[in-house]
Formats: structure tokens, C-alpha cells, sequence
């Protein structure tokens, strides 16, 4: 199954209209709207995102394999993209309702149950998401272009994120933007629903495994040498991300005291994406998957290295190129890691004999929520070490903290990303080898493989050949 039709591409990547737009809309926002305008301590606003992290560590792979294992009449991922419909809408309004209470203890219970409802209607919904890909087409450029297609369509909406709540929220307050952006989060699972279709082969070779032996399989994913050097690009590209979205409000309306230019400058940066991925899917086509991030990151660590030493009273001009360029640099942070993961389940199926996209997907999809939820709970953190205080002009050990936080830390983190992306072996050619050792093994056993398939399938799996079990 090569070649996807380009309405089918489309309607798939209209998915992604949701964890783009959501998650960095929360990034952005709620932790300032539970510092500011709920009331919430730092230390608790920051532990409601740890607490739903918790929960998401048991939900995410258990959605994996249970995406894996559902029989329906419209297959194993696609039943959830219907089902989901109403819990988006719901969880994502719910988490903008502002209580009126003064008791912290009881507001923090309130939204940390509104943030594991939400993140759990994500998990119904984006862990088959993430699988369905790989059922689609097994071709490495189609998988790259249709990687290319979701993630302009996660750009436009996280443009949209990063622009209008704020508008909406002068209008008519959080409660109305929660409801708005519920109504555009939840409308685009139809579209996936009817543009999807799933790999009946796949479907089939299913295995009939109890509940516990699933479960025992779990830790067997980090036996793949792919997902682990997936794993640590991701973890870290994500995490700098998380810092910066979460600290950009902060680190405007403090540091550069520009806080009315907030939906601009967000918007100059969220906008280039829109423009890059296009020009990265071309690049990972002719190149490799792992060729933009050693691009964007190297531009990024270069311009947040600049962005350290910005100052109240800066020509805008500066400000609005920087939110450009780390644009350059996130985009490709976006690109990459969401691009290889259908590939990597192609590794697994060498190693374990089965096609087991969706609980790949699940540990991806809970890497990323982890990656979000520990910036923020750091964030939230630090916030209180150095003495931050909502809505006053802050101590210069606040200033400190919110610089070292927006620029030191996601420095580190993409010079860590970066190292593990060159590490990555999955190239388009060894992608290649791969997929034809699968079908060697499937139709033409009598065949002797070659002494390069042989290391090829060692490089990228980390096991030794004989102990490939398909």
C-alpha cells in the first residue's frame, strides 16, 4: 500500500488541528490563568499539570494497545475518532471555567480533575491518530508528506492559538474562549473519521493476547534502538518548546514589559511554521527525516542565545526577528519527531512479529504530555523559589528566574535534542532494507539475506539478527 489519495491526505491531516492548536494553547495560557486569574499558588497551579501526568502515564499506554486490539466495523483506530467527538468539546471547555472559591484546596481538586478529563479525551483520540499513519501507506515519502500535510494544518491552528483566545477572552472572558475553541477542537474528528482507512492485513495479524500478556509486552518497546533515539530527541525538543510557550507571555510582559504586543509577536512566530514545514517535508523527502531539526535546532539555539540578554526598551524590530526565527527552529522540533514515529513501528514488527503502532503511539503520545507537564510544573516552581508575584512589577530575582528559565534551560535541552538526532540510524535507505527484510521474511523465506541487511537490521532495532523473532 504505497500512495495515498490527496483528499485522504487532506481529511487526515485536518486532525491535527487539535494537539497543535490545544496544547499550546494550555502552554500558553492556563498556567497564567491559574496563577492570575483563578488564584491558584504557583507551586499548585504547576502540581495540577504533574497530577495529570500521573494518570496519563497509565492512560496513553493503555490506550496504545487497546487501539491495537479493538474489533469493530470500522477498524481498530477509526471507532475512536467517532467516539471522541463530544469528550473534546466537553473536557477542553471545562478546563477554562473560572471557580469562584477561595478555598485552594478545592479549587486545586476542581481543575486538576478538569485537566485529567481533558488530557484523557486527548489520549481517546490522538494516540489512534498517531497510529493510523503507519496503516495508511508503508512508503517512507508518502508517510513524509502526509506528516508534512498534519503538521501545516497543527501549524495553522497553533497560529490560531496563539492569536485569537486573547481576543476572545477581552470580549467575553476564559469561559467563552473555552467554549469557542471546544466547538473548533472537536469538529475536525469527523473529517478524520470518513478520510481514513485502515490496512486490512494489519487488522488481521492481530493476536488474540490476554490482557496481562499485553501488558507484559509494554517495557519491550524500549528494546527498540529507534524509539530510544526517538525518545530522547522528542523528550528534550519538546520540553524546549514547553519552556518557551510557557514563559513567552511571562517573559514579555516582565522582562520586556510588552505584554500589549503579545498576540503579535506569538503570532509572527507561530505563523512561520506554516511556511517551513512545507520546505522541511521537501528536505526529509531528499534527505533524511532527521535533516530539518539539524537545521531549525542549531538557528534556534543561536537566536535564544540572543534573546538572553534582550532588555526593556528594545527596537521592536529585534523582538519580532527573534519570534521569527525561533519559529524556524521550533518547526522543525514539530516536523521530525511526529514524521519518524510511523516508521519505527516498522522496526518493531521486525523485532516482536507484530504491528503494534498504536502502543508506540501511546508512549509518544505520553512522552509529549510529560515533556509539557514537567516545564510547566518546573516553571510553576522556580515562579515561586524566585519570588514571582502576579500582576506587579517584579524582583529582579523573578526577572532573573524568567530569563534563565526562557533561554539557559531550552538551550540546553535543543543542544541534547540535537546530538540524539544525529544518533538517529532510520534513514529513507535503511528504511527501505527494513521493509524488505519484512516481506522477505513473509513471502520469500528461502531467500538468504545480505550481510548489509544484516547490519542494517542491527543498527536500527539494537538486536541481534538472530533474535529477530518475525
Amino acid at each position: 500500500m504505497k500512495n495515498v489519495p490527496l483528499k485522504n491526505k487532506i481529511l487526515f491531516g485536518i486532525g491535527d488541528m487539535y494537539a497543535g492548536g490545544a496544547f499550546l494553547l494550555v502552554g500558553l495560557l492556563y498556567l497564567k490563568f491559574l496563577t492570575d486569574i483563578v488564584g491558584l499558588t504557583p507551586a499548585l497551579a504547576g502540581s495540577v499539570f504533574l497530577i495529570g501526568k500521573i494518570w496519563d502515564a497509565i492512560s496513553d499506554p493503555m490506550m496504545g494497545v487497546l487501539s491495537d486490539h479493538t474489533k469493530s466495523r470500522f477498524g481498530r483506530r477509526r471507532i475512536y475518532f467517532l467516539c471522541g467527538i463530544i469528550p473534546v468539546f466537553l473536557t477542553f471547555s471545562m478546563l477554562w471555567m473560572k471557580i469562584s472559591n477561595n478555598n485552594q484546596i478545592a479549587m486545586f481538586v476542581y481543575y486538576s480533575i478538569s485537566y485529567i478529563l481533558f488530557n484523557t479525551s486527548f489520549t481517546m483520540v490522538q494516540v489512534p491518530y498517531n497510529a493510523v499513519l503507519a496503516d495508511m501507506t508503508d512508503s517512507y515519502k508518502e508517510r513524509a508528506i502526509m506528516s508534512g500535510i498534519r503538521l501545516t494544518f497543527s501549524a495553522l491552528s497553533a497560529v490560531i492559538a496563539g492569536t485569537i483566545p486573547m481576543l476572545l477572552i477581552n470580549l467575553k472572558g476564559y469561559t467563552f474562549m473555552g467554549l469557542c475553541f471546544g466547538i473548533f477542537y472537536a469538529i475536525p474528528w469527523i473529517c478524520v473519521f470518513f478520510g481514513t482507512f485502515e490496512n486490512k492485513e494489519h487488522i488481521e495479524s492481530v493476536k488474540n493476547n490476554s490482557v496481562k500478556d499485553i501488558f507484559k509486552t509494554l517495557p519491550s518497546i524500549f528494546t527498540n534502538r529507534s524509539f530510544r533515539q526517538h525518545a530522547g530527541l522528542f523528550i528534550t525538543s519538546q520540553s524546549a518548546v514547553d519552556f518557551l510557550t510557557t514563559l513567552f507571555i511571562y517573559y514579555l510582559t516582565y522582562v520586556l514589559k510588552r505584554e500589549s504586543e503579545f498576540s503579535l509577536v506569538m503570532g509572527s512566530m507561530l505563523v512561520v511554521p506554516i511556511i517551513m514545514v512545507p520546505i522541511y517535508t521537501k528536505i526529509a523527502s531528499k534527505y533524511s527525516k532527521t535533516t530539518p531539526m539539524h537545521i531549525g535546532l542549531v538557528v534556534w539555539i543561536i537566536v535564544l542565545f540572543i534573546a538572553l540578554f534582550l532588555k526593556e526598551g528594545q527596537p521592536s524590530w529585534l523582538i519580532y526577528i527573534i519570534a521569527i526565527f525561533s519559529g524556524v527552529g521550533s518547526a522543525s522540533a514539530l516536523f521530525v519527531p511526529w514524521s519518524i514515529l510511523a516508521d519505527i513501528s516498522d522496526v518493531d514488527e521486525l523485532i516482536s512479529a507484530e504491528r503494534r503502532e498504536g502502543l508506540y503511539s501511546g508512549m509518544a503520545t505520553l512522552l509529549r504530555k510529560m515533556a509539557q507537564a514537567a516545564a510547566i510544573f518546573i516553571v510553576g516552581i522556580v515562579l515561586d523559589v524566585v519570588n514571582y508575584v502576579p500582576n506587579v512589577e517584579q524582583a529582579q530575582s523573578a526577572i532573573f528566574g524568567i530569563r534563565l528559565m526562557f533561554s539557559i534551560i531550552p538551550i540546553i535541552l535543543l543542544s541534547v535534542a540535537l546530538y540524539f538526532s544525529y544518533k538517529y540510524n532510520l534513514t529513507k535507505e535503511n528504511h527501505a532494507i527494513i521493509i524488505d527484510e519484512i516481506d522477505r521474511r513473509k513471502n520469500r523465506k528461502d531467500e538468504i539475506p545480505s550481510k548489509s541487511t544484516i547490519r542494517v537490521c542491527e543498527l536500527v532495532s539494537g538486536v541481534k539478527f538472530e533474535d529477530l523473532t518475525l
